[in-house]
């Protein structure tokens, strides 16, 4: 599927739906997760920062280079610090998984890496009629609703150290095409995400420290090669994206 080729868009006849449309989703999506889980922490900011890429807030590493925020910035209320980056994004039909920009991922992965603050990578599908593309095969469409039902709309996602882990070929980056942009994808196996029901215990486990921890060098496979790729490679596919 087109990346935001969704029915609920706007202008979704077109190859692709309205950036501002989806941007405007993905914003509620975002305030939405703040107001549920904010009376439960010491602090939950929608972050900002006045340091950007684009118009991207960041977080400044440790080396003087800047990595792209998550979405939300909290704090427990034991004083631990955590992250939500929170998709407003279907899984893909064709394919068990879902995902993002690798430039985005590989930025989540730095703040975990150098500031042992986790990140939450959480997603939700539309409705169903909505992730079908539109011309459907009917096996495909029955082993699609069997994923689509784990969560059935609700919140569903897991800790980036978890997503992260090398299994069967995933996390697998594609490239693929935005409004006409080149872009790399980095896609995770759906089955290693859980549906969100509890905020309560996603914090319990910050606090216990019970978040599976990034590796030392970030690797992923690329898509159709199985090709297994080097931190160093991922970093050269990103570059190749602003040359």
């Amino acid at each position: 599927m087109t990346l935001n080729s969704r029915k609920d868009y706007i202008d979704s006849n077109a190859s692709q739906g309205s950036k501002d449309h989806s941007l405007k989703l993905a914003g509620q999506f975002v305030i939405e997760i703040q107001k549920q889980i904010s009376p439960l922490l010491q602090e939950c900011i929608i972050y900002d920062s006045e340091k950007k890429l684009g118009n991207a807030p960041c977080v400044e590493l440790p080396n003087g280079k800047l990595s792209i925020a998550p979405d939300l910035r909290c704090i427990t209320n034991a004083g631990n610090v955590f992250w939500f980056e929170i998709k407003d994004k279907s899984q893909r039909f064709y394919y068990p998984d879902t995902g993002a920009d690798i430039f985005q991922v590989y930025g989540w992965y730095n703040i975990f890496k150098y500031y042992k603050e986790p990140v939450f990578v959480l997603f939700k599908d539309p409705a169903f009629e909505s992730c079908l593309p539109r011309n459907t095969n009917q096996g495909k469409l029955n082993e699609f609703k069997v994923r689509y039902d784990l969560f059935n709309g609700g919140p569903y996602g897991n800790w980036l150290g978890k997503l992260l882990q090398l299994e069967n070929n995933y996390p697998r980056v594609f490239e693929e095409r935005s409004r006409s942009l080149k872009m790399y994808i980095l896609y995770f196996l759906v089955n290693k995400m859980y549906k969100v029901e509890n905020w309560q215990s996603l914090i319990d486990d910050v606090d216990k420290m019970k978040i599976p921890n990034v590796a030392e060098e970030i690797e992923a496979y690329l898509h159709p090669s199985n090709k297994k790729l080097s931190e160093n490679e991922i970093r050269a596919l990103i570059s190749s994206l602003f040359n």
